[in-house]
């Protein structure tokens, strides 16, 4: 008598239980995971000991990106009795969205799967396999996932994101397309191809691939994230902000919401509500570069000098070629009045070409601090008159036998040999070089950065007309800051100045927050005498960077000089002059902005003599003292620099400073 009503009400149970999990299928193949996840929510509530409604709520969690929740519900399906075999592939997948990719390698090697998860599983493997750095296993992963699926898009949308983890970035470009052709409505492919475009083409460009993303499925967290982060270097701020705040509210422990957040509090400078933003992520990104930037630049501004430290040494062991974390780290020591660590760490950096001025000066107030101001001094002179020589970054461990070894040993591996050859082309051995470029570019076609390697050893051997294609490869591949740079010396040095300016026009406005990009334009507009974009351009640099950049200030200084704006321009000269007195061009502008400014003919002859003391050589700048003696009524003296002038070559004003010289001698 009690087992039949209970029976017949477990069969009610099953039966609305089925029926809702009918319902969530058919929401799921409309792309509707959201209205999925509450069809199955009713097929639980309806029958809760009921395995398959466990495991088909955790495939919904996982395409919700939620894995704890999918990995919970897997393990109570296994608790009620469900075969591990048939959990396996999801299960690894939720440990892998969770960052155990060795927990999700070990679930795919206790067993089979179901037929039907086979491809699932290759492709879990894969991805898997890519996060601990196994290129070879993943690729092989990948192979062995087309045999079971080769029309699957979000496989080959992992095929994507692996060949451009590989270098391979046309390959990746040619499977994020195919991904797309497969199933327009792929909303992981979608992302990805407007990653892949915002790399190659820049923000703007980058825009329509999320938003038809979002148009598919509004409430995608990966796919806001990337917009919010694209909108934000964009600086639309507004839109960014309202981006993460969508992404909190969607999924309130989400962290990169409160990460894209805390971004703009640091921007707008208020450190505090950004240290409390970023606690809100739970450390859950803790090992992201960025983060750890602006991690870092937040407890720097607050004063927590110790705890600054602890992020940029994470970023710099993660990153040893960042430039900028370096000076980031030195900075924060120097702060902390950690000397003898700085010098420990970034003396041996200092004594290579290429250092920026920045970390030399603070390898000088360091040795200062510590009693050795002698040694200082050459450290300090070299911040002043920047090289802008190439930096050969090598560890200590990589003596040139080892470097070469390693490139003998994998000569398409383009970690192996770029360094080797570098140092090759530090060194002027261009034909060894070569031996090596070579065939990395050609068995790399789609890796912009064998294309550039290739193109650096045939511009530093003096044939940019050879290096030329190549750059123009690596740029149609990639159009990054490192490429435009290349591409547009090299243009320059072939006669095509117009097409190296429409170049860096393009550029910036496909990235208007790249400072790199911005400085190569204002640059150009400095050469061709465009004197209001140079204004235009170097202003935005100066708004962004501040009053701390001597050479920029230096430049702004000339461009409205020339402009007719003298005092404005003695004003930025001034600044410049003050941050770096001992640097040739901030001197030189000094005293050219003083010039003709009534009263000042002394002390700008003073400014000018002082430069040419420095740089003897350079006719432009004894032209400019030339002009200063004659104010200050130093007629002799003023001839004998136009003379010299003259005489030391071509320069922009040789016919006014030819017309000045015959007008002071007739008169």
């Amino acid at each position: 008598m009690l087992g039949g009503p209970a029976t017949r009400l477990q069969a009610e149970d099953l039966g609305a239980a089925r029926q809702a999990m009918a319902r969530a299928e058919e929401y799921r193949a409309r792309g509707d995971n959201r209205a999925a996840r509450i069809e199955l929510m009713n097929a639980i509530k309806a029958a809760p000991r009921l395995p398959a409604a466990r495991i088909a709520q955790a495939r919904v969690f996982l395409s919700l990106f939620d894995a704890t929740g999918a990995e919970a519900e897997l393990g109570r399906a296994i608790e009620l009795g469900a075969d591990r075999d048939i959990v396996r592939a999801p299960m690894a997948e939720a440990l892998l969205l969770q960052g155990r990719a060795d927990a999700a390698l070990a679930w795919l090697s206790e067993g089979p799967v179901p037929a039907g998860d086979a491809g699932f599983a290759a492709r879990t493997s894969g991805r898997a396999h890519l996060a601990l750095g196994n290129m070879d296993a993943a690729r092989a992963s990948f192979d062995r996932a087309l045999q079971f699926a080769p029309d699957d898009s979000m496989l080959w949308t992992d095929i994507a994101r692996f060949r451009v983890a590989s270098g391979d970035q046309a390959g990746g470009v040619e499977a994020a397309d195919h991904a797309v052709k497969l199933n327009g409505g792929n909303v992981r492919a979608l992302q990805l191809r407007g990653e892949l475009v915002r790399s190659q083409y820049g923000l703007a460009a980058s825009l329509p691939w999320f938003e038809r993303a979002l148009s598919i499925d509004p409430n995608d967290v990966s796919v806001l994230g990337e917009y919010a982060a694209t909108l934000g270097d964009m600086g639309r701020m507004r839109d960014m902000l309202a981006a993460a705040r969508q992404i909190v509210a969607l999924q309130p422990d989400n962290p990169r919401g409160y990460f894209l957040q805390a971004v703009l509090a640091a921007r707008a400078g208020n450190y505090s509500l950004a240290r409390n933003l970023i606690q809100k992520t739970g450390g859950a990104l803790e090992r992201v570069p960025a983060v750890m930037q602006v991690e870092g630049v937040v407890e720097f501004q607050l004063g927590n000098y110790r705890q600054a430290i602890d992020r940029f040494e994470k970023l710099a062991d993660a990153q040893p070629y960042n430039r900028r974390a370096s000076e980031l780290l030195a900075r924060a020591l120097y702060a902390e009045g950690e000397h003898e660590t700085l010098l420990a760490r970034f003396r041996g950096v200092a004594n290579q070409g290429g250092t920026s001025a920045y970390l030399l000066t603070l390898v000088a107030r360091s040795l200062e601090a510590i009693g050795e101001g002698a040694q200082a001094t050459d450290y300090l002179a070299r911040a002043a008159e920047p090289d802008t020589a190439p930096m050969v970054r090598l560890a200590e461990a990589d003596e040139p036998w080892m470097l070469a070894d390693a490139a003998r040993a994998a000569p398409r591996d383009a970690r192996a040999v770029i360094p080797y050859v570098r140092m090759l082309v530090a060194n002027g051995d261009f034909v060894q070089a070569a031996e090596f470029a070579e065939p990395l570019a050609e068995a790399n076609p789609g890796v912009p950065d064998a294309q550039m390697l290739l193109g650096d050893v045939r511009f530093a051997a003096g044939n940019a007309a050879a290096a030329l294609p190549l750059y123009r490869r690596a740029a149609e591949i990639r159009l990054s800051e490192p490429v435009v740079r290349r591409l547009s010396l090299a243009l320059r040095e072939t006669g095509r100045a117009d097409e190296a300016d429409a170049l860096l026009v393009r550029f910036v406005g496909y990235s208007p927050a790249n400072t790199g990009g911005l400085r190569l334009l204002a640059n150009a507009y400095i050469d061709r005498g465009n004197w209001p974009g140079a204004i235009l351009t170097l202003g935005a640099l100066h708004a962004r960077l501040g009053n701390n950049q001597p050479l920029l200030l230096a430049d702004l200084a000339l461009a409205r000089l020339r402009s007719g704006d003298g005092a404005t321009a003695a004003h930025d000269a001034r600044l410049a002059y003050r941050v770096q007195p001992a640097n040739t061009l901030a001197t030189h502008m000094r005293g050219l902005t003083l010039t003709g400014q009534g009263g000042q003919a002394m002390v700008a002859v003073e400014m000018l003599e002082k430069a040419g003391a420095k740089n003897p050589r350079n006719p432009w700048l004894r032209y400019h003292l030339a002009q200063a003696y004659a104010e200050a009524g130093k007629t002799a003296q003023a001839v004998g620099a136009l003379r010299a002038s003259l005489a030391l070559g071509a320069f922009p004003e040789r016919p006014q400073a030819a017309a000045m010289l015959r007008e002071l001698r007739d008169g």
